[in-house]
């Protein structure tokens, strides 16, 4: 049911009636209209005797509220939609700080990570424009398996929060997160949250139990004030929320990509065969060696060049393959430039309930560059014609539709896909965020 409502309703707000709420345990109600602040030790629950719903907190004039980004990504890691809508909250009237991905006590075993362990010891760093960012004390292993663990976790996660200078947690007047691991964190805060969900968590591979982990999410998605999915498999997740879901897709720096691309294809009359093949993006788990190999070995006097940090497992699955380049990670304004040099771009998937519900960043920012895209199944790329993508499932089907899309493409395609790719902006995005943070605050005044 509610993935038909938001085939209607797409990238609208829904009626939000749901409210995150905070508990009392004795004691006088709050005045009307003034700030309910709590001691952590009396959150409780529903089961109180005095309830009341979270308001945004008031400041005199003048004064700028303040924004708590709960983050599963580092801030001056690949741009996405957590950077942008921190960003927005900003540019709203909100002093924002920025927590980074939490780690483990296991990274002592990850020598890359080994800086994020004490990166917690330096305290908030003031990135401007209102911008602050802060990477949290380890947490215990075990969290996604162990809901007794989260919480222990949460209650460090807030603890760290609550010794940052600046009184963030006191004061914070709206919570914007992308853990859903932390529900214990976001009673003790006490402000209006929005969830915004962008993964299946329950999927990822690793030390987790499915069902602890939908038990966390619920508990989030029962105390948010919104919730955001970026796609209907992920909104159908949260059919129990339809008074307070939206969805919001990813997006694209259109200008950025495009520019590059209609500066190449203004130079040309016909569209020139590169024999180059695009992929951007991690090389973990989810990447389909597979595919991948059948293509190199279909194709080989074509080069693969592949972009991004890459496991090892990933490398020595492809290393018989000559024609496959990992050229290491580079900025987007560089990929940008690169891009329209190449036939098609590739997003290869195993498939998996993680990937079938991905809405991939890489999708849009191809398209924008004018690229033909040919990826797994993605439930989320299904709503686009042939001209955008082409769909495969098996090796022998990615191997098809990389020549069909090579056959078919043109210097008309390329300008149409850039031009349509114009309704993938951020801006556009911002907008409905907008729209999220304009309702939650009209029905909590």
């Amino acid at each position: 049911m509610v993935v038909e409502r938001l085939r209607v309703c797409r990238h609208t707000l829904l009626p939000l009636e749901g409210q995150a709420l905070a508990v009392r345990v004795g004691g006088p109600p709050c005045a009307s209209g003034q700030p309910f602040h709590r001691q952590p030790s009396r959150l409780v629950g529903n089961s109180a005797c005095y309830v009341e719903s979270f308001r945004p907190r008031r400041y005199s004039r003048g004064r700028r509220m303040k924004a708590l980004v709960l983050s599963t990504n580092n801030y001056r890691s690949f741009p996405s939609r957590k950077q942008r809508f921190a960003r927005r909250l900003a540019e709203r009237g909100y002093d924002v700080l920025y927590v980074e991905a939490p780690v483990t006590w296991l990274a002592v075993a990850r020598p890359k990570q080994w800086w994020k362990l004490s990166a917690w010891r330096s305290g908030v760093h003031d990135q401007g424009d209102h911008m602050w960012t802060a990477s949290p004390t380890p947490w215990l292993p075990y969290f996604k398996k162990y809901e007794r663990v989260a919480d222990h976790d949460s209650l460090t996660y807030y603890r760290y929060l609550q010794s940052l200078a600046g009184d963030w947690t006191a004061e914070a007047s709206i919570v914007l997160t992308y853990l859903p691991f932390v529900p214990r964190t976001l009673r003790l805060l006490g402000a209006p949250v929005v969830y915004d969900c962008v993964d299946d968590h329950s999927a990822y591979p690793g030390l987790l139990g499915k069902a602890t982990v939908d038990r966390l999410e619920a508990r989030t998605a029962d105390i948010a004030s919104a919730v955001i999915a970026t796609n209907e498999t992920i909104a159908a997740k949260f059919s129990s929320h339809e008074d307070k879901l939206s969805l919001i897709q990813n997006g694209v720096d259109h200008e950025l990509f495009a520019a590059p691309a209609m500066t190449w294809l203004d130079t040309l009359t016909t569209l020139p065969r590169q024999r180059r093949f695009l992929y951007v993006g991690a090389m973990r788990e989810w990447f389909d060696v597979q595919a991948l190999g059948a293509v190199a070995a279909a194709y080989p006097d074509c080069v693969i060049d592949c972009f991004g940090e890459t496991l090892p497992v990933v490398r020595d699955g492809l290393a018989v393959h000559a024609n496959v380049v990992f050229k290491g990670t580079l900025s987007q304004a560089a990929i940008a430039q690169e891009a329209p040099h190449y036939d098609v771009a590739l997003i290869p998937f195993r498939e998996s309930p993680l990937t079938l519900g991905v809405d991939p960043l890489k999708f849009y920012e191809y398209v924008s560059a004018g690229l033909p895209v040919v990826s797994s199944t993605i439930h989320a790329l299904g709503a686009f014609g042939e001209d955008m993508v082409r769909l495969a499932s098996t090796p022998e089907e990615f191997i098809s539709a990389v020549q069909d899309t090579i056959d078919a493409d043109s210097l008309e395609l390329r300008r149409s896909r850039v031009e349509s790719s114009r309704r993938f902006d951020w801006s556009l995005r911002i907008t409905e965020f907008d729209r999220v943070l304009d309702t939650m605050a009209h029905h909590q005044s």
